[in-house]
């Protein structure tokens, strides 16, 4: 496909740079309405496209004219019969033997209403869905080719039902055999450089690039039985926002998943970009230190923890050291055992704080605890910044 360089001049555009590449739609802004359109109202719009001599439509595939009109009031959208849209293309084309410039028309006719069949010897082609506001432009008989220094004029009815106000128009133009596919790009993957796990709500944003016109959109984590569907909505603009929460762990297993996003046109192509998604459901390893063997009223509880995926929450690491009486573990409400008569002792939680690396440790006073010389069993939690929990129990003097 050739390159081209558009300048816009007061509603004209310019096209240099080689043969017009069939599949490609031009856009035209700011097209000239009246600045209060009322009822009924009767009125011309008109721009002027300025091509290469030899310019050619590939596949000799007929030209479509897409208008697109919206109102300057963002409260009130254009509903379906609100205008009536003809109109023709002044062409005009070199006479090599009378040496000048000769002109003629081409008509063609405007809709809103779907489905619109487009007919021609190459392909024929419905357009299903017309989106509020969109107009679609054909001449069946003649084809609208855009070849040589071209007029094209609009003349447009208002109903009587519309809203009062300032209307703006756009127009885009496009061939009929549609090949290309269109671009969507997922605007943030560092994003997706972070662990998930079960219930995570992840969220993105996807830049699409499709003026041939929009049929779906999705995003799905494809390697997964089955597959997982995010919700989606329109932000702005060509801004897209998928969103989704994970499912729970009877769902979902610790892994690497495939997050497929995809746009599809009105002409069947599909464009796709995709990430990977890390699941993580595995707790932080604890593993102690010391004390390793008997302590005295003063001793340092230290545990090495680590967790290589989603990192640890430092704040999370606690222990605490239940009291074993007649060889029965101290229950973790404390109090008695299990008879409801022998008193034992059950710590409350104790903060680990993060000293060096991956090392968290408290230093314990017996007395303060409250503990006499006994056996005391040992246990120590412990979570990810995810929220998956670990826990290591042992027994220590």
């Amino acid at each position: 496909m050739n390159k081209k360089i558009l300048t816009i001049i007061l509603g004209m555009i310019l096209l240099t740079g080689g043969v017009l590449a069939a599949r490609t739609i031009y856009p035209i802004t700011d097209i000239q309405m009246p600045p209060n359109v009322v009822s009924g109202s009767e009125f011309q719009a008109n721009f002027v496209f300025a091509y290469p001599a030899d310019g050619e439509n590939e596949d000799n595939s007929p030209l479509i004219i897409q208008l697109n009109i919206t109102a300057e009031d963002s409260n009130y959208s254009v509903g379906k019969g609100e205008f009536n849209i003809s109109g023709h293309i002044e062409k005009y084309f070199f006479n090599s033997i009378l040496g000048w410039f000769l002109d003629r028309e081409v008509s063609f006719n405007c809709t809103d209403s779907a489905p619109y069949t487009i007919e021609h010897s190459i392909d024929t082609h419905t357009i299903e869905d017309i989106p509020d506001g969109i107009f679609y432009c054909y001449s069946k008989d003649a084809d609208l080719e855009l070849n040589e220094l071209d007029d094209v004029y609009l003349n447009i009815t208002s109903n009587i039902a519309i809203w009062p106000g300032t209307y703006n128009m756009s127009a885009s133009f496009f061939y009929l055999n549609d090949t290309t596919a269109p671009i969507i790009t997922i605007t943030d993957k560092s994003y997706f450089d972070q662990y998930f796990r079960d219930g995570s709500y992840v969220d993105f944003n996807v830049i699409i690039i499709e003026t041939n016109g929009l049929a779906d959109y999705r995003a799905r984590i494809t390697n997964h039985t089955p597959q997982i569907s995010f919700s989606k909505e329109w932000i702005s603009g060509n801004i897209y926002h998928f969103y989704q929460t994970l499912p729970n762990k009877n769902v979902l297993v610790e892994g690497d998943y495939i997050l497929n996003a995809t746009a599809e046109d009105l002409a069947n192509n599909e464009g796709s970009d995709s990430v990977i998604i890390k699941i993580d459901l595995t707790g932080p390893n604890i593993t102690l230190v010391e004390p390793t063997g008997l302590v005295s009223e003063e001793f340092t509880i230290k545990f090495n923890v680590t967790d290589e995926k989603a990192g640890v929450n430092n704040e999370s690491v606690y222990c605490r050291l239940r009291e074993i009486v007649n060889g029965q573990i101290c229950p973790e409400t404390g109090g008695y055992l299990g008879d409801g008569e022998t008193p034992c002792t059950t710590t409350e939680w104790i903060k680990l704080t993060n000293s060096t690396n991956s090392l968290f440790e408290t230093d314990v006073n017996a007395t303060e605890l409250g503990l006499s010389s006994n056996e005391y069993w040992l246990d120590a939690i412990a979570e990810d910044i995810l929220g998956n929990k670990a826990e290591w129990i042992a027994d220590e003097d």
